[in-house]
C-alpha cells in the first residue's frame, strides 16, 4: 500500500476513534489532549498493521559491521580484542566465521553472509585478519560495495602438525603405524623432532624433514605398552625450541586396544588372493586384523612383519578371533570360532565368469557391476549343499557356457556362520582398479558384516563420525539406527560435569553438537554410549595467506524502502500515546 494512502487512512481512523471516545467531553482541555493522544496512538498502530513501505531517506542508517570471529583472530598474535572494539565504534556488529553464536569457528567463510548483509541497503564493513577461505569465490561486485578493514596477525617462524593418519584399533602386541604431515613457516628450521606420548610416557620419537616447499612427512612405528586394553589417548608433540603458535604443535590420536585380534587371517597357501584378502579386511573393517602366513609346512610368520610365530600361537589366535579367514587348506579350521570365511584352493582351471545369484548378503555388490568389467576367475571349486545351506551369493560358468556352479555361499547353523569362496584369481579384481576393485571391496565388506553380525546385538542409533574433532568445529554424529532419523537426546560428560543436548538429524542422517576443547563420554537416550574429543588444534591456527585487501567501498549500497514495522519510532509513538492517554483518563475520572 502507498505510504500517503496509508497515512491518510490511519489519521482518519484515529480521528474518528478519538472523537467518538471523547464526544461528550469536548469542552474539557484535558479531554481534547487525551483525544489527540488516542488519535496518534491509533494512527501509529494502524500503520504498523498495514505496514506500508517507507522510503529509505526517512529512516536512519547505521553501518553494519561483519566481524571475523574465527580462531585465527584469537590465535597468538591475533587481534580479536582490537577488532571488536573497532567494530562497536563503527556500527551494528554481526559475527561470521563462528561455529556457534559468539563461539570462534575453525573456518572463515564470508561468502555466505556478505550478500545478505548488502541486501539490507546499509553500508557494510568487514573487519578481519584477511585469512578468508572463500575470498576467491566472492563476486567482485559484492566486494566493491564492501569496506574492508584488515587487522592481520604478525608473521613468524612456526611449525604446525597438519595431519595425522593411522590405525585406530589394534590388538595387544600389534605395532601402531602413524603418518604425520607437518608444515614449516619461516626459515627457522629444516627439521623437527616429534614424540608419540601415552600420557607422560614417550613411546617413540621421529624426525620430520621439510622440503623446499615447507612441508614434510614422517612415519612413526611404535609398540604399545602391554599394560592393559581399552581406549588410549595418545598425543603427537613437536618438541624443541618454542615457536610462534604452541597450540598447533600437539595432535590427539585415539587407539582402541583389544586383548585379542578381532579378525585373524591364516594363509596356508601364500598367494595373491591371500594378500588381497588381508589388505581388504584391514581397510574395510574397524576390527583389529592379524594375519599369519605359512611359508613352509609347520612354519608360520606374521604377515605384517614376517616375525616367526609358533603353531600354538596361531591356534590360540584363531580360536579367540571374532572372525577367522582361511586361504588354502581349510579342513582343519572348518569348526573353529563362531564366524569363518573359508577360501580353499580351487582345482578346476579355466576362465570362469561370475554372476550374482538370488538374494544374499553379497548380492548388492555383485549386481551393480557388468560382467564384462570384471576379470574371470582362473579356477573354481563347486560348492556343495552344506556350504550353501543358507544362501548362494554367486555362480560361475566356464567361458560363459554350460551349467552354472555355485562358487560363493553362506551357512548359518548351530556352529556359527560360514562364508565359502570357491573361485581363485579374485585378486585381479582389486589389481584392475575401477569398478572391479569397488566390487571386490564391497563384496568383502558385505561378507564380513554378515559374519560379524549376531541376531541379539543391539547397535546404537547414532555414532560419531570421528572420535577426535578439531577445535572450532562441531562434533558430528551419523544415524545408524533403523528407519528414518529422529531427534535423539544425548548426555555429554567430562571432568567438570554433565550437559544435556539433542541430536537433530538432517536429510542425510547427520547431526552435530558444539563442544569446547576436552575429552567427553556421551550416552544416548535410545541406547549406546562412547567417547569423543575436541583437540586444541585447528587449521585456523596455521597462518594462511591474506586473501583480502584493505579498501573503501567503491560502490554505494542500494538503499531500498522498508516496511513500517522496521521503523522503531512508530512503536515508541504508539506506546507513548496510549500511555499518556491512560494517565489523562485517570485525571478525568474515566476508566
Amino acid at each position: 500500500m502507498p505510504l500517503v494512502v496509508a497515512v491518510l487512512l490511519a489519521l482518519a481512523f484515529g480521528a474518528a476513534l478519538a472523537w467518538w471516545s471523547y464526544r461528550d467531553r469536548w469542552d474539557q482541555p484535558l479531554a481534547r489532549i487525551a483525544a489527540l493522544a488516542r488519535l496518534l496512538g491509533a494512527a501509529a498502530l494502524l500503520l504498523l498493521v498495514l505496514n506500508p513501505t517507507i522510503s529509505a531517506r526517512f529512516m536512519a542508517v547505521r553501518p553494519l559491521v561483519l566481524l571475523d570471529n574465527s580462531i585465527s583472530m584469537h590465535a597468538t598474535g591475533g587481534r580479536a580484542t582490537e577488532a571488536r572494539a573497532l567494530a562497536v565504534s563503527l556500527g551494528d556488529t554481526a559475527g561470521f566465521g563462528e561455529v556457534g553464536p559468539g563461539e570462534p569457528g575453525g573456518q572463515s567463510l564470508l561468502g555466505a553472509v556478505l550478500p545478505a548483509a548488502l541486501a539490507t541497503g546499509r553500508p557494510v564493513t568487514v573487519i578481519t585478519d584477511g585469512e578468508v577461505a572463500d575470498a576467491a569465490a566472492i563476486p567482485a561486485d559484492l566486494l566493491a560495495a564492501t569496506t574492508v578493514r584488515l587487522l592481520p596477525r604478525p608473521d613468524g617462524d612456526d611449525v604446525a602438525l597438519l595431519d595425522v593418519r593411522g590405525t585406530t584399533r589394534l590388538a595387544a602386541g600389534d605395532s601402531l603405524h602413524l603418518e604425520i604431515e607437518a608444515q614449516r613457516r619461516g626459515t627457522g628450521v629444516d627439521s623437527s623432532v616429534l614424540e608419540l606420548r601415552d600420557g607422560t610416557r614417550v613411546l617413540q620419537r621421529g624426525v620430520v624433514r621439510f622440503a623446499p616447499t615447507g612441508r614434510g612427512r614422517t612415519r612413526i612405528v611404535a609398540a604399545l605398552p602391554p599394560d592393559g586394553a581399552g581406549l588410549r589417548w595418545l598425543e603427537v608433540h613437536r618438541v624443541g625450541v618454542p615457536d610462534r603458535e604452541a597450540a598447533n604443535d600437539v595432535r590427539w590420536w585415539p587407539v582402541q586396544v583389544t586383548p585379542t585380534p578381532g579378525i585373524v587371517l591364516l594363509a596356508t597357501t601364500p598367494d595373491w588372493d591371500a594378500r588381497s584378502l588381508y589388505r581388504a579386511l584391514r581397510d574395510l573393517t574397524e576390527t583389529p586384523v592379524r594375519g599369519y602366513v605359512q611359508l613352509q609346512p609347520g612354519q608360520w610368520r606374521r604377515i605384517d612383519d614376517l616375525r616367526r610365530v609358533t603353531p600354538a600361537e596361531v591356534n590360540a589366535a584363531a580360536r579367540a578371533a571374532d572372525l577367522l579367514a582361511v586361504r588354502g587348506d581349510v579342513e582343519a579350521w572348518r569348526r573353529i570360532g563362531r564366524a569363518r570365511l573359508l577360501w580353499p584352493v580351487a582345482p578346476m582351471a579355466g576362465d570362469w565368469y561370475l554372476t550374482p545369484a538370488a538374494a544374499s548378503p553379497v548380492t548388492d555388490a555383485l549386481a551393480g557391476v557388468a560382467n564384462d568389467s570384471i576379470p574371470p576367475a582362473v579356477a573354481v571349486t563347486p560348492l556343495d549343499a552344506e556350504a550353501t545351506r543358507s544362501w548362494v551369493g554367486a555362480a560361475a560358468r566356464l567361458t560363459r557356457r554350460g551349467s552354472a556352479v555355485a562358487v560363493i555361499g553362506g551357512r548359518d547353523d548351530a556352529s556359527g556362520r560360514t562364508v565359502t569362496f570357491g573361485a581363485d584369481g579374485l585378486y585381479r579384481w582389486a589389481f584392475r582398479g575401477g569398478a572391479s576393485e569397488q566390487l571386490w571391496r564391497a563384496m568383502i565388506a558385505d561378507a564380513s558384516a554378515w559374519l560379524l553380525a549376531t541376531p541379539d546385538s543391539a547397535s546404537a542409533t547414532a555414532q560419531p563420525v570421528s572420535l577426535v574433532t578439531q577445535r572450532g568445529r562441531p562434533v558430528r554424529f551419523r544415524w545408524t539406527g533403523s528407519g528414518a532419523p529422529t531427534a535423539t537426546a544425548i548426555v555429554v560428560r567430562d571432568s567438570t560435569g554433565a550437559r544435556n543436548d539433542s541430536l537433530h538429524f538432517d536429510g542425510a542422517g547427520h547431526a552435530a553438537i558444539i563442544l569446547p576443547v576436552g575429552r567427553y563420554r556421551y550416552a544416548l537416550a535410545t541406547g549406546g554410549e562412547g567417547v569423543v574429543a575436541v583437540e586444541p588444534y585447528s587449521d585456523e591456527l596455521v597462518r594462511s595467506p591474506v586473501s583480502l585487501v584493505e579498501q573503501a567501498a567503491s560502490v554505494a549500497p542500494v538503499r531500498t524502502g522498508r516496511g513500517a514495522q522496521e521503523w522503531w519510532p512508530l512503536f515508541a509513538l504508539a506506546a507513548g500515546a496510549f500511555g499518556g492517554e491512560w494517565l489523562l483518563r485517570r485525571r478525568l475520572g474515566m476508566r
